[in-house]
């Protein structure tokens, strides 16, 4: 899943939009990232001068009219400073399934849009260039977000350039836990700590659930599978071409077990099988202390349509399975990368193509526009808590200037960003691996006696032979 905060996108995607934003292979449809929109103050002018070179630039499909409107703005853009560059566009979008293909045809785009499962495999398989060169020579290499450039560092390479991302986060109704005078956990908490504090909030008398996971649909396995993370646990590994499923492990089990003690205590709501939309919707109507979700999108939803008050309402990271242990949750996002295939003129071009407008000021006069409309309507700016730029940057600095100005403006706990820790999606059919633990996890809350080992070693059989052994590995 690559939900995203919905709160800036809109508006701001369309008024500076980086082309090329990734399609996502989940059962909701991603908006292009604020962050994916951003620009570059200073244009390297490394490029070649004397010569003509042709990129294929990747774009969308002919009825996505404004996008492509955009785009063509944005070519337009980069044409009157570089105009010995011609563009061809291909909106060709990415497919684990079909890049083997369109490499060995020679018809991959020159740059081309993918996601943060995918880094691995395609420096395997050589699909994506090395730009680390390019990277370090770059002004803003110092400036780029670690925790999110990650998934595209391979044994100390650089094979992409993130444009947006997320790690899950559990919100807190912070209103609750005060109506209830229990203490808000650490946020260097743990399983544990969850448990207390939904036990403490719990009231399902009054409809209230200690903790809301979503139960149904693909979003309740990509919930599940933060736990799994969390307890060292992993999805798959790519084994001599073959994808082999991992999941049936002691820390599936682990997070198997905590999921039956929610139910078993009667944690989580009595009607449990939400879905993404459900989850969020209980929660914005405080029918549950705490909701487990991407990015800021929780709290948007419950502050601009459940009309709960900013300050009542606080963004927490996975909690670690022991203290001190790492608060490791679901990583998402999209990341731009170089056919390897192109030539090193074309490559150098795409480099500059694809960073060209990063971290102007472009962006910062599009957040403003867009928390100043809120204002007017009384709504509340949600920002991304993490961004392709640090926030220690002389950019990101100004960034968190210009949110300072505002009173719409939701803030996030400056622990929330030191302590989380992002592990990216599995790599191949992920939605189907989802599919099938929704049903395992169903089978664990209406199952009184339900054998959790042997419940997780069939769904791992299942999809290891109906799914994962299906995959060809180009």
């Amino acid at each position: 899943m690559r939900k995203r905060n919905a709160s800036a996108l809109g508006a701001i995607a369309l008024t500076v939009l980086l082309a090329g934003c990734g399609t996502n292979s989940t059962t909701t449809t991603t908006s292009p990232s604020p962050a994916a929109t951003a620009g570059s103050t200073t244009a390297a002018t490394t490029v070649p001068a004397a010569k003509k070179v042709t990129i294929t630039a990747q774009g969308f499909k002919p009825d996505q009219k404004e996008k492509n409107d955009q785009l063509d703005q944005r070519i337009t853009r980069f044409k009157a400073k570089f105009p010995t560059v011609d563009f061809k566009k291909d909106d060709w979008q990415y497919n684990p399934l079909e890049i083997g293909i369109k490499m060995a045809s020679n018809s991959a785009p020159t740059e081309y849009t993918t996601y943060a499962t995918e880094g691995k495999v395609l420096v395997d398989k050589k699909w994506v260039a090395d730009i680390t060169d390019s990277i370090n020579s770059w002004e803003h290499a110092k400036d780029m977000n670690d925790l999110l450039s990650k998934p595209f560092v391979v044994n100390g390479k650089t094979y992409g350039v993130p444009i947006d991302g997320y790690v899950m986060t559990i919100t807190l109704n912070k209103k609750l836990f005060k109506e209830k005078g229990v203490d808000l956990p650490p946020m260097d908490w743990t399983w544990d700590d969850l448990l207390t504090a939904a036990r403490k909030i719990n009231d399902p008398a009054k409809g209230i659930a200690g903790f809301i996971p979503m139960g149904k649909g693909p979003e309740a396995g990509w919930n599940w599978t933060n736990f799994l993370y969390a307890a060292g646990g992993d999805v798959q590994k790519l084994d001599n071409g073959k994808v082999v499923g991992l999941f049936n492990s002691e820390a599936g089990l682990k997070a198997l077990e905590f999921y039956k003690k929610l139910k078993d205590e009667n944690l989580i709501p009595q009607n449990w099988a939400l879905g993404y939309g459900d989850a969020l919707n209980a929660f914005s109507q405080g029918r549950g202390a705490m909701v487990m979700c991407g990015s800021g999108n929780a709290a948007d939803t419950a502050i601009n349509e459940g009309g709960i008050s900013k300050e009542d309402l606080v963004v927490y990271p996975m909690p670690s399975i022991t203290k001190g242990g790492k608060h490791t949750g679901v990583l998402g996002g999209n990341y731009r990368v170089i056919n390897p295939k192109s030539d090193k003129d074309q490559q150098q071009v795409a480099f500059k193509w694809i960073t060209d407008e990063y971290f102007t000021d472009d962006f910062l006069n599009s957040t403003k526009k867009e928390i100043e409309d809120r204002k007017g309507k009384n709504r509340v700016y949600i920002p991304q808590p993490i961004n392709y730029w640090k926030d220690s940057s002389d950019f990101g600095k100004k960034y968190t200037d210009l949110l300072a100005k505002y009173d719409n403006v939701f803030k996030y706990d400056p622990q929330l960003i030191s302590l989380w820790d992002g592990k990216p999606e599995a790599q191949y059919e992920a939605q189907k691996y989802y599919t099938e633990l929704a049903n395992v996890i169903q089978k664990v809350f209406t199952t009184k006696d339900v054998d959790l080992k042997k419940t997780l070693e069939e769904a791992s059989n299942k999809v290891q032979t109906e799914v994962f052994d299906k995959v060809k590995v180009e």
